[in-house]
């Protein structure tokens, strides 16, 4: 907090604040090696063994407090996830709400494809829940932690044990929430065909997912495009959808989930406004995405113009931004 500070008043003001913070983060959160729960009064013998697991197998990359900075990080490209801000990228729950408890079972379990993160899928059902639990911890503890450094800033005082009981329930809120709030599709899933993997394909171009992801879906591997920053401060990087290594899943139903509620914390919208008239075109959408990724797998090149009929090569790709073109990008308001 005192970072550029040069005002000897000022500062000795905000390290005051800043030691305050830390005995608000002790008594309601504990220690990384002495959680507490942030609806909880004491630590739990589920959270102790969830704090082991987490440190024999995590603390290398997410670092001790779980702000991603572990000693493997400087190495690793993507980035390991900071879970300070409360933000997942691959959920099952609509743009810039918290993840489901299931999806990150689901990554801890499989991990991510294409990153650094492996699969923990040998240890017991017990460690799995207990390594999730402490994570959401951890994150509920960096929330609070970044909520009142805000607070501080701009009060230059922190709220009163009422108001820090306030700040802890907006915090808990969304994550109680979210188990009720599984994005589920609009339609089922049609026959994937030859078709609808083509209707797919005039739908990418139409809606403008070209000007981030290429005209065949390569991405920024091939086509040197700039999308932005993530919420962590990376560079972000349009996915190769060809390389058929898909982060957040590969099931068609993962595919929906990222088109239709986008990517948290990444510039990847969420595009559920563009189906809304015709919901089975998000499914089209889908079966290209699925084609593009397989074509890799089955010793096929990717795709390109040669492989369209005449009336799809003649698709222009947009121009002009146009708010149907390109939606409007929302970013969590806690992690701006």
């Amino acid at each position: 907090m005192t970072a550029g500070l040069e005002d000897a008043e000022e500062i000795e003001v905000y390290e005051d604040l800043q030691s305050q913070i830390a005995e608000v983060l002790r008594k309601t959160s504990g220690t990384p090696d002495k959680p507490i729960a942030l609806s909880d009064e004491e630590t739990s013998d589920h959270l102790k063994l969830g704090y082991a697991v987490y440190a024999k197998y995590c603390t290398q990359c997410h670092g001790v407090d779980g702000d991603g900075n572990g000693p493997a990080a400087p190495y690793l490209n993507p980035k390991p996830r900071n879970y300070t801000h409360g933000v997942f990228k691959f959920t099952s729950t609509p743009y810039g709400k918290k993840p489901r408890r299931a999806d990150l079972i689901r990554t801890v379990r499989q991990g991510v494809t294409g990153t650094s993160m492996p699969s923990f899928d040998r240890l017991s059902d017990q460690e799995v829940e207990a390594v999730v639990d402490y994570v959401i911890a951890l994150s509920q503890r960096g929330e609070l932690e970044r909520e009142l450094a805000m607070i501080a800033y701009e009060d230059e005082e922190l709220p009163d044990e009422e108001g820090i009981e306030e700040v802890i329930s907006e915090i808990l809120v969304p994550w109680q929430d979210s188990s009720d709030q599984i994005v589920m599709p609009i339609t089922p899933m049609p026959p994937m065909t030859d078709e609808s993997v083509l209707a797919g394909h005039q739908l990418f171009l139409e809606h403008a997912c070209n000007k981030c992801h290429g005209r065949f879906g390569r991405g920024g591997s091939m086509e040197n495009v700039e999308v932005g920053m993530d919420t962590w401060g990376n560079k972000a990087a349009a996915a190769d959808l060809s390389s058929g290594m898909f982060r957040g899943g590969e099931r068609p139903i993962d595919i929906y989930r990222r088109i239709y509620s986008g990517i948290n914390g990444t510039p990847m919208p969420a595009f559920e406004k563009l189906f809304v008239e015709n919901p089975d075109a998000i499914w089209q959408l889908v079966h290209f995405i699925k084609s593009t990724g397989d074509r890799r797998r089955q010793g096929k090149p990717p795709l390109s113009d040669a492989d369209l009929p005449p009336e799809s090569q003649s698709i222009e790709e947009p121009t002009e931004t146009s708010p149907e073109a390109e939606p409007e990008i929302e970013v969590p308001a806690k992690a701006a």
